[in-house]
C-alpha cells in the first residue's frame, strides 16, 4: 500500500465484519508481529486479513483524518486505555499537544502513555501523529518512523511555532 509515499505492508484484524485494528510496517512479518502484539494487548480476537478493499477503507479513512480533519469514531469496543485514543482524537487537524501533557490530563504516566501509543490500534485515524515532545521535537511514531510522522504533520500544516519556531526538529530525546 502506497501510505503518502511510503511503501508499507498492512495487516487487519477483522471480526464480524468489523475493523477491530490494524498494524503496517515496511515489512510484512513485522506488520503481522505488531498486529499479534496490538491484539493481545487489547485482548481482541479476529481473523488477520490483506486485502485491497480494507486498504482502500484504510486510505479513505486516512485521508479523511488527515487532508479533511474528520474526527475518527472509535468503535463500541472496549480498547484498553480508551481514554488516551479518545482523547488523541480530540486534537485537531493542522493542532499539535504535547505527550506530557496528555499524560497529565489522562492522570497516567508518561510511560503508560507511551506503552499505549505504541499499541495503537487504528494509527494516524486515532491521531497519535499529533503528539510532540515539549520541546516540539518528532518522537516516536512507531513502528513506520519519524519521517512519517513528519509528512503526516505537513499534510495536515501543523504550527509547532508555540514549541520550536515553526520548524520540525528531528530528535529521540525528550
Amino acid at each position: 500500500m502506497n501510505f503518502y509515499g511510503f511503501e508499507v505492508e498492512v495487516a487487519f484484524l477483522v471480526h464480524e465484519g468489523r475493523i477491530l485494528a490494524y498494524a503496517w510496517h515496511y515489512d510484512e512479518k513485522k506488520a503481522l508481529k505488531h498486529l499479534k502484539r496490538i491484539s493481545k494487548f487489547h485482548d481482541l480476537e479476529g481473523e488477520v486479513k490483506r486485502s485491497g478493499k480494507l486498504e482502500t477503507w484504510l486510505k479513505e479513512r486516512v485521508d479523511d483524518v488527515v487532508l479533511r480533519g474528520k474526527k475518527f469514531k472509535l468503535p463500541d469496543i472496549s480498547y484498553r486505555d480508551r481514554s488516551v485514543y479518545e482523547r488523541i482524537i480530540g486534537v485537531p487537524r493542522g493542532e499539535t499537544a504535547t505527550y506530557s501533557q496528555v499524560a497529565r490530563e489522562l492522570g497516567i504516566s508518561y510511560a503508560e502513555l507511551l506503552k499505549t501509543l505504541m499499541k495503537n490500534p487504528l494509527q494516524v485515524l486515532i491521531p497519535c501523529h499529533r503528539l510532540v515532545t515539549n520541546r516540539g521535537t518528532l518522537f516516536g511514531f512507531y513502528p513506520l518512523g519519524k519521517e512519517v510522522k513528519k509528512r503526516l504533520l505537513e499534510l495536515e500544516k501543523a504550527e509547532l511555532s508555540r514549541f520550536c519556531s515553526n520548524k520540525f526538529v528531528e530528535s529521540n530525546k525528550y
